[in-house]
């Protein structure tokens, strides 16, 4: 009997340190999430403090000029056309613009050049954030938007005639200016930026609109931005790729308007910019001097 107890006492003895080190453990991971927890709020505090300082160091940034000529007012699409004209888009661009359907794609297409009292006769009312960073406060009388002054087109393209490369989509090219020469396309080892203002009035089907794309960082427009308003699209990456050829890619109808494209150097972030050009410094060879070969 004397053997069996203390076998007994020996296992509840065994039990309450089995207690005992679950319970250290408990506390040792309780107090190690605890700490965790606390690295990762500072960690988030400094994460976000460092984001801070690069925003503000963007905003200080100078502001290179704009490579891409016609960006504020549009003077050379819907040339001699009454603002609010829809126009076939294949006759609307002239130089520095073009325009094509690649491959064989088909479809139609129209765009319609608004001057900004017109925006609310076309569904494209400034929302809250377009008033608060891209257009002037609308004045208590009459429709002018203090201190703005710029165009803005409506594409109304439907492409339903695929590429005969791709069975799956068609392309339309838009707004392009042009193939230049650099360095070499995809390279050098600074930054480049592109941005502007959309608003997607309506979306069907796979279309896509990127209204910056090969020369200049990617953007891309979709279905998932069909209502929201105006919204700031930005995009960067290193160096020139080649041509400058924004387009409608896919099959389907969208509706899109877009207004202050900017290509440029330099990475600003999200802080809106937009430069008017000076005749293409960092992307067209210069002018021939007279006596110089």
């Amino acid at each position: 009997m004397a053997l069996e107890q203390d076998i007994a006492d020996l296992i509840k003895s065994a039990d309450r340190l089995t207690d005992t080190v679950d319970h250290k453990i408990q506390s040792i991971q309780a107090e190690l999430n605890a700490k965790k927890a606390e690295i990762d709020s500072r960690l988030t505090a400094k994460e976000q403090a460092v984001e801070s300082k690069i925003a503000q160091f963007q905003k200080a940034l100078p502001l290179a000029p704009n490579t891409l000529s016609d960006t504020k007012h549009f003077a050379q699409i819907c040339k001699d056309v009454e603002p609010g004209t829809a126009v076939d888009v294949l006759k609307a661009h002239a130089a520095p613009w073009s325009t094509f359907f690649w491959g064989g794609s088909g479809g139609t297409a129209t765009v319609t050049k608004l001057n900004l009292s017109q925006l609310e006769e076309f569904g494209l009312a400034p929302n809250a954030e377009f008033l608060r960073r891209g257009i002037g406060s609308k004045g208590a009388v009459g429709e002018l938007f203090y201190g703005s002054n710029y165009n803005v087109l409506v594409f109304d393209v439907e492409i339903n005639q695929p590429s005969k490369q791709n069975a799956n989509e068609g392309l339309l090219f838009v707004l392009n200016q042009g193939c230049h020469t650099f360095v070499g396309w995809d390279r050098g080892e600074f930054l480049t930026q592109a941005s502007c203002w959309v608003n997607v009035l309506e979306h069907s089907g796979s279309i896509t609109f990127y209204p910056s794309q090969n020369r200049s960082a990617a953007i891309a427009v979709g279905g998932g931005d069909e209502k929201l308003g105006w919204q700031y699209k930005h995009s960067a990456r290193g160096g020139w790729g080649g041509c400058h050829q924004p387009l409608f890619r896919g099959l389907g109808k969208m509706k899109v308007a877009i207004c202050l494209p900017y290509v440029g150097t330099g990475d600003h972030g999200n802080n809106m910019i937009w430069a008017d050009s000076i005749g293409h410094p960092y992307s067209h060879v210069g002018p021939t001097i007279q006596g110089v070969n």
